[in-house]
C-alpha cells in the first residue's frame, strides 16, 4: 500500500520581461501587492533592478530579478 501526501501551492509567481523601470516595474508591484511572488528580468541596470525586488519583498512577496545572456 502506497501513501502518497500531495502539496498543493496556491502562491502564484509572475515571470516580468523589463521589470526594472516603467511598466514592467509597476506591473510587477501591482502583481505583488496581490499576493504574487516575481521573476523578473532587466536588460542593463542591475541597481534598478535590485530596487525592484527589494520594493517586492518589502511588501512581503518573494522575488528575483535575471539578466538573461545576450
Amino acid at each position: 500500500m502506497s501513501t502518497e501526501t500531495t502539496v498543493k501551492s496556491t502562491t502564484k509567481i509572475a515571470l516580468i520581461t523589463g521589470a526594472s523601470r516603467g511598466l514592467g516595474r509597476n506591473t510587477a508591484l501591482s502583481l505583488a501587492r496581490k499576493g504574487v511572488d516575481l521573476i523578473i528580468t532587466y536588460h542593463s541596470n542591475r541597481a534598478e533592478a535590485a530596487s525592484c525586488v527589494s520594493e517586492i519583498q518589502a511588501l512581503g512577496r518573494k522575488a528575483t530579478a535575471l539578466r538573461p545572456s545576450a
